[in-house]
């Protein structure tokens, strides 16, 4: 019986370590997720033509 309960012991282990790592990644697969939209909307705007900062809208109308 020792050894079954000992196997039975390291299969819930196993169990519960599984889990914990299903977690983790769903955190970064979400992380990842916000980070790539964030690139993306980045290039959006960047790609606008329009000016994205002060300092660049200042020397835009400067040169006019």
């Amino acid at each position: 019986m020792a050894n079954s309960e000992m196997i039975l012991r390291l299969l819930t282990d196993l169990k519960i370590e599984q889990q914990a790592l299903r977690e983790q990644l769903e955190k970064m697969q979400t992380a990842l997720t916000i980070l790539e939209e964030k690139q993306t909307a980045t290039k959006q705007r960047a790609y606008s033509g329009r000016p994205t900062s002060f300092r660049d809208w200042r020397a835009s109308t400067q040169k006019d």
